[in-house]
């Protein structure tokens, strides 16, 4: 692989990806809303909120999500997608988030969910937390993984965890690092390395997990980033006044739209069985 005056894992410092969520959970809260991750747009003419939806009931029935079962959210964001399978599918999730003001968020949120399900949220970088064997129906990996440094270590402690036919849903932005507008996201967003699916694949597979189901759709979750391009130019005039940080990740917009439409960034779908 190519070496890039950006390459994201040498720039990588310790200590940024929960910065990162800790200054902007009151912007993912406000232009995200409850879930911090894409939507799936079937028709195109669904807002915002229903196409999440669409997106987690399209990962639960991939990954076979019963009702009751015991889920494990990593990188919960504030607990938005965690209380949706409480509610929704009645299951008992732990939420893990590396950032405390989301930590925060989440717990307040749960303090009045009524539900069928039981929400618990912990304070905790995924990559180190020490996951009780055998434990979990399923593991929950939407637009996280993305964040670790050492990937296949990672699958393995799922593997580790999950019960005997317990599953795993993984979606993640997918892309070769040997394109620049990959390489260029990763580095924007805080990702040490993005991988294409076929590595996802070879990953989960090498850790003892059995893919079941895979779907790439990046054309039917593109239009997310055309409403945060929307978001940030009527906000325009307060992102001036804003640290740079900001700014930065508002022009990060224009790379993610830039590479889904050149087809270079994907988003991929996993569901996998112990």
């Amino acid at each position: 692989m190519a070496a890039s005056p950006r390459s994201p894992l040498s720039m990588l410092r310790p200590g940024a990806i929960k910065e990162h969520y800790d200054d902007f959970a009151w912007v993912y809260q406000t232009y995200w809303g409850e879930h911090i991750h894409h939507g799936l747009f079937l028709t195109g003419e669904e807002s915002a909120q229903v196409a999440q939806e669409n997106l987690l009931r399209r990962c639960a029935a991939l990954a076979e999500v019963a009702r009751g079962s015991t889920v494990a959210d990593v990188g919960c964001g504030h607990g938005g997608t965690a209380r949706f399978l409480a509610r929704e599918y009645g299951c008992h999730v732990e939420g893990l988030t590396i950032s405390e003001t989301q930590w925060m968020m989440a717990r307040e949120s749960a303090k009045s969910f009524c539900g069928p399900g039981s929400l618990k949220f912990d304070l905790a970088d995924a990559e180190h937390f020490q996951f009780a064997p055998f434990h979990f129906d399923v593991v929950w990996n939407m637009e996280s993984s993305e964040h670790f440094f050492d990937k296949a270590r990672y699958f393995r402690k799922v593997a580790e965890t999950l019960k005997a036919g317990g599953r795993l849903l993984l979606a993640a932005w997918t892309g070769s690092m040997r394109k620049h507008v990959v390489r260029e996201i990763a580095a924007t967003f805080l990702c040490p390395g993005l991988l294409t699916a076929q590595e996802y694949a070879e990953l989960i597979q090498d850790a003892g997990l059995r893919v079941t189901a895979h779907d790439e759709a990046g054309p039917r979750v593109a239009k997310t980033w055309d409403l945060c391009a929307e978001h940030a130019r009527s906000a325009k005039a307060v992102l001036r006044m804003l640290p740079k940080r900001y700014r930065d990740f508002a022009e990060g917009i224009a790379l993610m739209r830039e590479g889904y439409r050149s087809g270079d960034l994907n988003y991929s779908i996993f569901a996998a069985k112990k």
